[in-house]
């Protein structure tokens, strides 16, 4: 039992009588008859207010979380009681969430249904756990807040972040893509495959001239060609070391998953086969190359309890047994992190060894803490040796990125937020250009 603000105010009536006995002895039974009966008022209103004020709550959260992302928890309140009850409604979500609001207050008329709302943003993959729902509600006569615990436990598990899959499939079918940066891979008269006919404009090569519709038209016709389809795309995704650094509460592997998430999405629209590997000293998972949408459920199964540990990446390792179980020409997007040349010296050979079999499309992870200590300007002695370990660091992995592009491979270099818009975009841009 929690006393309210009036309950406190009409409880200290009691010692103000007591402290005022000093000059009227009289009061002083007064003040303790005043205090005792106030308390078993409360007591009592308190009892009947929580044994009457039945409430029965449910919490409505989907089994599936997307990491680093807002996702949506309700809570529904059905009153059983005859009478308008205040509460205040608290939910328990795991720890580990960053949950800026999860206390609501509001009236619940008599037998009324209500449901409120809050935002949780998971900070790491795996299994986690909703705990119990709190209600404290005010007593009838307003002296003070019963409470109550109603068992809520609920398992969910966070993984990679799937609501921008689905941002992306609802912008679209708006054909608003161009808005967060995506770029349209269709492009008519580009390609390969027979797409449809079309009326001669001036700009068409001869080429593409279709004689035969053309006679049969009585006018010049041109083929539309769109990309090849049905290629394979292959993820690698780095889960070693360089892959623990925390950037804005998230690992540079949370971002990689996300990116590599929403690429196999994409991939599978232009209907090309998506495969994945995961791997650090050794490999821990492999999904062959499929079609189909049913694909990215696969391999966020396989994704979201992936954590990356403090070993170093065995690249030979991984890209041996890929070479070994893929045997068609494929675009392998290896997502990782670049320090600088000696630390990356096996990725410079393994990648350069998988041209021209593959494709190799490197994706890093720009560090902007790294760049904003460069940029920054030097006010004391340890801010200036910070500014040259940086400059250096810098440096060192340009020289390591440029190393990779001599060698074959294409390069994704990006800042954290725009990796999934960047990775996406270049795969799109091969398609187009017709590189695979």
């Amino acid at each position: 039992m929690i006393l309210t603000p009036l309950g406190l105010a009409i409880m200290l009536i009691g010692p103000a009588l007591i402290v005022a006995a000093e000059f009227f002895p009289f009061l002083a039974g007064l003040g303790w008859a005043w205090i005792l009966a106030v308390v078993v008022a409360a007591i009592a209103d308190n009892l009947l207010s929580r044994r009457a004020s039945t409430v029965e709550a449910y919490r409505r959260v989907g089994q599936k979380l997307s990491l680093g992302t807002q996702n949506r928890v309700e809570i529904e309140l059905y009153s059983r009681s005859d009478r308008e009850l205040r509460l205040v409604v608290k939910d328990d979500p795991p720890v580990a969430f960053h949950t800026p609001q999860r206390q609501h207050s509001l009236k619940l008329a008599a037998f009324e249904t209500r449901r409120v709302a809050y935002e949780t943003v998971p900070q790491a993959r795996g299994d986690y756990q909703f705990g119990d729902i709190h209600l404290r509600g005010r007593s009838w006569l307003a002296l003070s807040w019963w409470q109550r615990r109603i068992p809520a436990q609920q398992e969910i598990s966070v993984y990679p972040d799937l609501l921008q899959v689905h941002r992306y499939e609802l912008l679209a079918r708006k054909a608003h893509l161009q808005q967060p940066g995506f770029r349209l891979l269709r492009r008519l008269g580009e390609g390969t495959e027979f797409e449809s006919l079309r009326d001669y404009v001036p700009d068409d090569d001869f080429g593409d001239i279709d004689w035969k519709a053309s006679a049969r038209r009585s006018k010049p016709i041109t083929r539309n060609y769109q990309i090849e389809r049905s290629q394979n795309l292959i993820m690698m995704i780095d889960a070693g070391r360089m892959m623990c650094a925390q950037l804005d509460g998230m690992s540079k592997l949370d971002y990689a998953i996300n990116a590599a998430l929403m690429l196999a999405y994409v991939a599978t629209r232009q209907d090309d086969a998506v495969g994945m590997m995961v791997f650090a000293d050794t490999v821990q998972a492999f999904v062959p190359p499929r079609k189909g949408t049913a694909q990215i459920g696969r391999l966020a199964d396989q994704l979201y309890a992936v954590q990356p540990t403090m070993t170093e990446p065995d690249y030979g390792a991984a890209l041996m047994m890929l070479q070994s179980r893929s045997r068609k020409r494929s675009l392998v997007v290896i997502f990782t992190d670049i320090i600088d040349k000696e630390a990356s010296q096996q990725l410079l050979a393994h990648s350069a060894a998988l041209y021209p079999q593959h494709l190799p499309l490197v994706v890093t992870i720009r560090d902007p803490h790294l760049e904003q200590t460069v940029e920054a300007r030097p006010d004391a002695a340890a801010t200036v040796y910070q500014r040259a370990v940086a400059a250096g660091l810098l440096r060192d992995r340009r020289e390591a990125l440029l190393a990779l592009r001599q060698r074959g491979a294409r390069i994704v270099d990006a800042l954290p937020e725009q990796l999934t818009v960047a990775t996406v975009n270049r795969y799109l841009a091969i398609k187009a250009r017709q590189l695979l």
